[in-house]
């Protein structure tokens, strides 16, 4: 194809005709299989200004952020061992499956886990001693409605993506990715981000970045056809936005149409830095291989999170379904559950560690579990419970972390969260702590009023405000 056509195209905003290419160039071009992958024109827009914001962010890069979401409701205080308002231990932890007071407890992150917490061997299992080391971890006890008796659960509104951009986490290609969307319902709060695209398969990521990388700082495409490109979506009508999306052309297709393929685009070192499974230090810590499968659950994982510590995208997010984990029987399935999460965690960790790259990671959970009353800590988790944990936990490869407390609320003598603190039953408060803890280790408090308004006021933020970076 010939680069008249998009000379056509920008020299005459007005006539969509010039967008127009037949199936077999469409599928020639992959314009067709990408299609499927991400939206036009709203999607191409938001990388047009991604790509101007990010070059913004050079000289200031925020720290990484992912979020590993465990759907059903994980009992993390079957894990972490949660303190009353004073810091101390409860008289009993029976319902929340670690029996009587007097168990084992081991400091992980500088927080403390009981020994026979299967999250923290999970992590401890890939994670070096040295990287752990330098991270922090503190949880935020709220509440949440439990889903029995068909009653729906309070979905924590935790998806943090829309107030991350703005505060200026901007992927140098894409905005955020999420793999294992099809698990939850989560709903973004304080703001929508620019768009999340769903990951079941490296294919997608590597479409979606070959494709839209032609707007990033490579060569391909020369400033003043950027420029031009942005006025002409500028300039487009909503009658033709209406007809661009209802077609596998659209701005898609004048990309195309400039001679960039996406051969071009790879050999250009568009794609570079984005397949898991050909680094070394991913390699590693994933235990993949280049020839690893593109769909593989491991691999597509290692993508989330290699892209977010290269910057490539906004933010991750990584789900994983099941942890509803309340039955009859041995509690055995709940602890690997719970096992392949802290690896999911470890991960996370050393590959920040070996690439070098600081790292926000948001643990959340909508809900949990109560085990059957009892004075060890094998008892099964028998119901869902209301009173639950999320876990903000920062990596620096400085060691310049510290943290003031490893807890934010508290539980009662009865073993259920206190609702009356701040993070107790105010979901939306909760997403506020979390990100006045991550613009805090960025330098950037200044902006949470603008970003989280109506929610936590000033004297608020010293309560909540638990992880620092000298």
């Amino acid at each position: 194809m010939k680069n008249d056509k998009l000379k056509k195209v920008l020299e005459s905003p007005n006539d969509l005709s010039g967008l127009r290419l037949s199936r077999r160039e469409l599928l020639e071009t992959g314009v067709i299989s990408f299609a499927a992958r991400i939206a036009v024109p709203g999607a191409i827009t938001s990388i047009l200004t991604m790509a101007s914001r990010a070059e913004a962010q050079v000289a200031g890069s925020m720290m990484p952020f992912v979020t590993l979401s465990l759907s059903g409701g994980a009992a993390l205080h079957g894990n972490f061992v949660v303190k009353n308002a004073g810091g101390g231990l409860l008289g009993t932890y029976s319902k929340l499956g670690l029996g009587k007071a007097g168990f084992g407890t081991e400091k992980v992150m500088g927080a403390d886990f009981a020994s026979s917490s299967q999250l923290h061997k999970g992590i401890q299992s890939v994670a070096s001693a040295q990287a752990l080391a330098k991270a922090r971890l503190v949880a935020l006890c709220t509440n949440t409605a439990n889903d029995t008796a068909g009653q729906a659960a309070l979905r924590p509104f935790y998806d943090l993506s829309g107030p991350l951009e703005k505060a200026g986490l901007i992927g140098k290609i894409l905005p955020g990715v999420h793999q294992g969307s099809g698990q939850e319902n989560i709903k973004p709060v304080f703001g929508s981000p620019n768009s999340m695209l769903d990951m079941a398969s490296l294919d997608t990521m590597f479409g979606a970045l070959n494709y839209s990388s032609v707007l990033a700082d490579n060569g391909l495409l020369s400033k003043t056809q950027k420029d031009s490109l942005a006025r002409f979506v500028g300039k487009m009508t909503s009658s033709q936005i209406g007809k661009i999306n209802t077609k596998n052309t659209g701005l898609k297709t004048v990309l195309q149409e400039a001679g960039i393929k996406s051969g071009d685009i790879i050999a250009a070192g568009g794609a570079s830095g984005v397949d898991p499974r050909k680094d070394a230090n991913v390699q590693a810590v994933y235990k993949i291989a280049a020839n690893t499968a593109v769909n593989n659950t491991t691999a597509v994982s290692a993508g989330v999170v290699y892209n977010a510590l290269n910057g490539n995208i906004s933010h991750g997010r990584i789900t994983l379904g099941g942890y509803d984990y309340h039955a009859p029987g041995l509690r055995s399935a709940a602890d690997t559950k719970d096992f392949n999460a802290g690896v999911q965690i470890g991960n996370m960790i050393e590959l920040a560690s070996r690439m070098n790259k600081p790292l926000f990671i948001l643990v959340t959970t909508d809900g949990a579990c109560s085990s059957e009353t009892s004075d060890t800590s094998s008892s099964i988790w028998s119901s869902d419970y209301s009173s639950s944990l999320q876990f903000m936990i920062a990596f620096d490869p400085s060691g310049a972390l510290t943290s003031s407390g490893s807890q934010v609320g508290h539980y009662l003598e009865d073993q259920s969260v206190d609702t009356t603190t701040l993070v107790g039953s105010r979901p939306d408060y909760v997403a506020a702590a979390v990100l006045a803890n991550y613009l805090n280790l960025n330098k950037k408090l200044g902006l949470f009023k603008q970003l989280a308004p109506a929610t936590l006021q000033s004297d608020d933020l010293d309560k909540v405000v638990k992880l620092h970076k000298a």
